[in-house]
């Protein structure tokens, strides 16, 4: 006699899940990923918004006075911080605080662009070059069982591969970078002339061509060449010193294999925020170059001269321009300081200060 009924074991067994608008397991994974993603860009953006005033140096606000290492070192004049920065802005602007989410459009889409341009180009990379910058030999081998050369080869050939995938991503970005950047830029001078992502890039296409697009996109690529090479140089560096070091050879054999994997992490952790003091002038230059030939009032004098080239950008910021919002806190004003109708003190970076 036949039984229709589930057995306990077909009803213990989970149901099959179907997948999310047809897409594979590793689809639908980097789907939420880029969603996630563009979730902490939300709450992050009132600060992406501030450090781009500030590395146009955009500076309305009045100095402070104290010492540079807080309690001790020199008497110094210091800028608001950026989280003061941001309440001082929204509590001038007409939009009030709204005003601190300027450009997020452009800037989902700008994260948008690249992640999925970096999937695609890393993709096409391994199926049809598969051996650019080397063949793909000791690629998942223990750091500890590479000779200096391997280890050498294995991250020269990460680093070849980074910077070809990069490429492509930044360019595939960079529009949509462009026009947040003058969404956020057009609140110096007040003006509206850049009210949405699509709206802005016709705009930029219209008036200056298809070149308006890609504004700055040569200096944003040194400084993402530069974190892709100082990164993968200084970890190999680092890497090939731990080998060294005896660290996982203890008695406690447990013990001293979890204190070099620890170390490892640290490695990984920390060489991206050694490397970014030297690729960060260069994004200072990538956002001020983003926004000449927009028309806009911070393109012109007294804010900017004319630039002709991203190289000459970076000569007149050199003196010291090129760290502007490198710093959350204790940001040092080191130009020229003028005394404002309120009788403040305030930063005087206009160019015939």
């Amino acid at each position: 006699r036949y039984c229709n009924c589930l057995t306990m074991a077909d009803a213990a067994a989970p149901a099959e899940r179907e997948p999310l608008l047809g897409m594979d397991a590793e689809e639908e994974k980097f789907l939420k990923e880029t969603a996630a993603k563009i979730a902490v860009s939300s709450v992050t953006h009132p600060l992406l918004a501030t450090k781009t005033l500030m590395q146009l140096g955009h500076e309305p606000f009045a100095l402070s006075t104290g010492k540079t290492l807080i309690v001790a070192g020199r008497n110094a004049y210091f800028l608001p911080n950026a989280f003061s920065y941001a309440k001082q802005l929204a509590e001038t602007h007409p939009s009030g605080w709204s005003v601190l989410m300027t450009g997020f459009d452009s800037a989902a889409l700008a994260l948008i662009a690249g992640r999925y341009t970096t999937r695609w180009a890393t993709k096409y990379l391994n199926d049809h070059y598969p051996e650019m910058g080397g063949k793909a030999e000791f690629e998942e081998e223990d750091e500890r069982k590479l000779t200096d050369e391997q280890s050498f080869r294995r991250a020269l050939r990460a680093a070849i591969r980074d910077s070809a995938v990069r490429t492509v991503a930044v360019f595939a970005a960079r529009p949509f970078t462009v026009v947040c950047i003058r969404q956020i830029a057009q609140l110096i001078g007040g003006e509206g002339k850049y009210l949405n992502v699509m709206q802005g890039l016709r705009v930029i296409h219209t008036e200056e061509g298809f070149g308006g697009l890609f504004s700055g996109v040569i200096p944003q690529l040194c400084a993402e060449l530069i974190m892709v090479w100082g990164v993968h140089a200084v970890t190999f560096a680092a890497e090939r010193a731990l080998t060294r070091s005896g660290i996982d050879q203890g008695e406690d054999k447990e013990k001293a294999e979890k204190d070099y994997k620890e170390a490892q992490r640290l490695i990984h952790l920390f060489t991206p925020h050694i490397v970014a003091p030297f690729s960060y002038p260069y994004s200072v230059v990538s956002t001020v170059m983003a926004c000449v030939g927009s028309g806009l009032v911070v393109s012109f004098l007294p804010y900017n001269p004319t630039f002709n080239n991203w190289q000459d950008c970076f000569s007149y910021l050199r003196p010291h321009g090129l760290k502007r919002g490198a710093r959350l806190f204790l940001r040092e004003q080191s130009g020229a300081v003028s005394v404002g109708m309120d009788k403040q003190l305030y930063a005087s970076n206009k160019h015939f200060a």
